[in-house]
């Protein structure tokens, strides 16, 4: 095979694989997802200060989640209404509970990776920057993903990315001066 139809077809694969995870992205609610991971990269930095037992610190990083999440879900069901939308708000609100668990979903991955490496073993503080970290991983990649849908390209698209990491960056540095 020609070198230029090797790279040609690893091009191919690679834009193919952006392409599905940004496709995902775009049907998945990326608005929830991205609030849910910074509610819950802002709620373990903040946290970090108080070096709590495990079980204490995921308790309270769920509830304060489900809570934003029950908000969010509230929050919608009720424009809906003031929109013109006519149907019990019991019926509006099981709707918009269900579009919003991507609220949920985005604050899952830092939430489990800090359960999980306090549960292997870690120390809090190296529970938490882990868990931060792949917050600030999430944010840039949503970033990029988001920015590479919309056919963003060159400077723009390191510029939108860059700013999604720097959303990431600062929950990180929030942790690092509270410590």
């Amino acid at each position: 095979m020609e070198p230029s139809m090797a790279t040609t077809a690893g091009d191919r694969q690679r834009r193919g694989v952006r392409l599905a995870a940004a496709d995902w992205l775009a049907q998945a609610h990326p608005a929830g997802l991205m609030h849910g991971a910074v509610v819950m990269g802002a709620v373990l930095a903040l946290v970090s200060d108080h070096e709590e037992p495990m079980i204490s610190v995921t308790g309270t990083a769920a509830t304060i989640l489900v809570v934003y999440w029950l908000t969010h879900a509230y929050a919608d069901a009720l424009s809906r209404g003031i929109t013109g939308d006519r149907r019990h708000l019991t019926k509006r609100l099981v709707r918009s509970a269900r579009h919003e668990t991507a609220v949920l979903l985005g604050g899952l991955p830092a939430l489990l990776t800090f359960a999980l490496f306090m549960g292997f073993g870690a120390s809090f503080v190296d529970a938490i920057d882990a868990a931060l970290w792949l917050t600030l991983l999430m944010l840039t990649g949503a970033g990029y993903l988001a920015a590479h849908l919309a056919g963003i390209t060159r400077w723009r698209l390191v510029g939108e990315t860059a700013f999604a990491a720097f959303v990431g960056g600062f929950m990180v540095t929030l942790n690092s001066l509270l410590h």
